[in-house]
């Protein structure tokens, strides 16, 4: 079994014990999700209200049990996740992805920032100098970047590694 965060609960909805959910929309796919210190939990019904994700968890019945809930990680087994269509990946999927430029690991993913119309890989260099060793910022857009197993090709860009 491999958990991987998909969220935090935000604040608590109405008076029944619904949750505000921050996080991936994946969660509308999921019979059940795994909360911080609380064990396996099954969501009974989830909507949107005023541009929130309410969640209601399977036990959690009153506002007061899910005020103990707030700012608590939520997480998915892998295996519970949809399918993506070709060209889109879970972040989790993409950390710790070696990223390589003409073929020479640059360094690796180890974070990935959600910048509104496109996103950035935050990749860590590698290499003995201080200055090898720096973040720098990718978008993550074709045609120059392609993702594939062995990990993450970018085309040489200039003044993005020098």
């Amino acid at each position: 079994m491999r958990l991987v965060e998909i969220g935090r609960f935000g604040a608590p909805y109405a008076l029944q014990g619904g949750l505000k959910f921050r996080g991936e929309p994946v969660v509308a796919h999921l019979e059940r999700v795994y909360v911080e210190g609380q064990g396996w939990r099954a969501v009974e019904d989830l909507y949107q209200v005023a541009g929130d994700v309410v969640v209601h968890l399977a036990g959690v019945t009153t506002r007061e049990l899910a005020e103990a809930l707030v700012g608590l990680r939520v997480y998915a087994e892998v295996e519970d996740l949809p399918p993506l269509e070709e060209g889109q990946y879970y972040y989790f999927a993409l950390m710790g992805l070696p990223v390589f430029v003409g073929g020479v690991q640059v360094g690796e993913v180890v974070d990935i920032l959600d910048a509104g119309a496109q996103d950035v890989l935050v990749v860590r260099g590698v290499g003995e100098r201080l200055r090898d060793r720096a973040e720098r910022l990718i978008p993550l857009q074709a045609p120059y970047v392609r993702v594939e197993a062995e990990g993450i090709h970018v085309e040489p860009i200039p003044g993005l590694f020098d």
